[in-house]
């Protein structure tokens, strides 16, 4: 098994796992629940090649559920979860040595299934068939235009993942504007968001949807919980045998000179600048809010907050061999408030108020 690089210090390990995030934080009362039937549902469809795979991916999913998404309940917060099991199965047959074509293959026809979950109710490949399942269940859970903002935001996802794998084979290395362009929307920051019209019942109207002030407000929100993934999944994911684009990759591509310690104190730094926009955004929005708005920007606060205890407790990111603490500081580490140089985000800055 490969080990940490010298060159990151245990200093940077701790800082990397140190999150500021002033934001409340919960827990599914039904966690326990949850993590039992997503477990046997998991085994039912044989999400993994071995015990230890699919119980892996049952309690990532719902660990994942129970702290992201805190306020479902029920046969919905059920199916969520088995379908967070579900993504993270995908996500690793994405992130594979699989053939470019054959994941391309998969991705269009998971896309198809998510919005016609009968399409192949009898395929041999048990990632169809748990996804149709899990779908189905959805699909009776959440009102029509909850299940349609849900399939469009998983749909982004889906296609995202494809330009990363074939930005992956490629081999170009990204700057970091190319590289949060693609990311945002490979990492998941759409597909997260488009659960909360069904975990926090809420409709929000075209007219809320559409106003770019409330976009850039959820987009950061997102985008900070996702660079938060790329910190505390670097330690597991230096040791996959296919490597993956990161955020510390990126800055070292533009900045050739940097050790990883100085990239990743960059990356914070970034990550840091981005939550503080959002808190101004999500503070500026709650002025004069109606309640679906104020209802969804809870659960974007949610999200961001529970993604942090998520990677805490994720048995996905816990490695044995080498502990770990995650931490919550009450300051962020850049206070740069204008907006950086990078296009695919900068317009973010342009939506706040004087």
């Amino acid at each position: 098994m490969t080990p940490i690089p010298p060159a990151v210090s245990d200093p940077t390990i701790a800082a990397l796992l140190a999150f500021h995030c002033p934001l409340e934080e919960e827990v599914s009362p039904e966690s326990d629940q949850l993590l039992d039937r997503t477990l046997a549902w998991a085994k039912h469809h044989r999400l993994g090649t071995t015990d230890e795979q699919t119980a892996m991916f049952a309690m990532t999913g719902a660990t994942f559920a129970a702290h992201m998404y805190p306020h479902a309940r029920g046969e919905t917060a059920q199916a969520f979860s088995d379908y967070d099991a579900w993504g993270w199965a995908a996500n690793d047959r994405v992130g594979s040595a699989t053939r470019t074509c054959d994941i391309v293959a998969d991705l269009g026809r998971w896309e198809r299934i998510m919005h016609s979950p009968a399409s192949w109710s009898h395929s041999a490949d048990p990632l169809d068939t748990a996804l149709s399942d899990a779908f189905t269940r959805l699909r009776t859970h959440l009102t029509p235009v909850q299940w349609e903002r849900f399939t469009t935001g998983q749909g982004q996802w889906l296609y995202s993942m494809g330009w990363e794998v074939a930005l992956r084979e490629r081999g170009t290395p990204l700057g970091v504007n190319d590289y949060l362009a693609m990311r945002i929307g490979a990492g998941g920051c759409y597909s997260a968001a488009a659960y909360l019209d069904g975990t926090e019942n809420t409709n929000l109207s075209e007219h809320h949807w559409a106003n770019p002030t409330l976009r850039a407000t959820v987009e950061a929100g997102m985008l900070t919980a996702l660079l938060d993934n790329d910190r505390y999944s670097y330690l597991r994911e230096h040791r996959l045998a296919v490597r993956k684009h990161n955020l510390f990759d990126a800055l070292r591509t533009e900045h050739p000179h940097y050790t990883f310690d100085q990239a990743a104190t960059a990356a914070i730094a970034l990550r840091d600048r981005i939550m503080t926009l959002y808190l101004r955004l999500r503070k500026q929005q709650l002025k004069n809010a109606p309640h679906d708005v104020r209802r969804y920007l809870t659960g974007v606060d949610r999200v961001l907050s529970g993604n942090i205890t998520f990677a805490a407790t994720a048995v996905r990111y816990l490695l044995p061999d080498l502990p770990h603490t995650v931490t919550r500081t009450s300051q962020p580490t850049d206070s740069t408030t204008g907006a950086p140089d990078l296009p695919t985000i900068a317009w973010w800055w342009n939506q706040l108020t004087p």
